[in-house]
């Protein structure tokens, strides 16, 4: 460069990393909740998605903390409105569940990256969504929460003493469905221990955080 010629800016990234949306999957028993729980009490600026429900509120929760109570009504017209990212019905036809868009896109441009877990539905329903909204795909991290086998996660059913035996073998049938889709996400983690699953979950968000793709904004 010749004496006194003007410098080139240089391209650099932003000084601070996009927010994520980190989404965990696996089989009821793989520990997903667990992980997320976690991730939300020990990791400085990570929350839990805040979801919307057309259940009643049971004692002690609050609106807007625990969950969006709507009623049906409502849950209907945002239904209409594209509102939701996702929502599905549980335990059978009387309730319902869903992400807000709203909810995350708030989260998300407060620089505040956001965990939740959700079922294998649910993360096509959202990644469907993202596939149309280039920021939200920057911003999207899905994690399958792999049990090392079948035996084992019936062990854990087992263990948990929550569930009959019927009510096992209707979530083990879910599990084999689900567990066929462990190669459509980003990362697949096979759980060993608890705190090894936790140490691998959060080395996958601080790369994250650092691909090159999701800096340019």
């Amino acid at each position: 460069m010749s004496a006194g010629a003007p410098d080139t800016p240089l391209p650099l990234p932003p000084a601070g990393p996009p927010a994520l949306l980190v989404l965990l999957a696996g089989p009821a028993g793989s520990g997903k909740t667990t992980l997320c729980e976690r991730l939300v009490r020990e990791v400085p600026g990570i929350e839990r998605v805040v979801t919307a429900t057309t259940r009643p509120p049971r004692a002690g929760e609050v609106d807007g903390r625990d969950y969006h109570f709507l009623d049906d009504a409502r849950f209907d017209q945002l239904v209409a409105e594209g509102a939701f990212l996702e929502w599905a019905r549980v335990h059978g036809a009387d309730r319902r569940y869903g992400t807000l868009r709203r909810v995350i896109d708030e989260k998300l441009a407060a620089h505040i990256d956001l965990c939740m877990n959700v079922d294998v539905q649910g993360v096509a329903s959202i990644r469907a969504a993202a596939a149309n909204d280039p920021v939200l795909a920057r911003r999207l991290v899905t994690v399958f929460i792999m049990p090392p086998s079948l035996e084992e996660l019936r062990a854990r059913l087992i263990k948990r003493g929550k569930d009959s035996a019927a009510e096992i073998e209707r979530r083990m049938e879910t599990a084999r469905r689900e567990m066929m889709h462990w190669a459509d996400y980003d990362f697949c983690v096979r759980t060993r221990s608890m705190d090894e699953d936790f140490a691998t979950l959060q080395s996958i968000i601080a790369a994250e955080r650092n691909r090159v793709r999701r800096l340019h904004e």
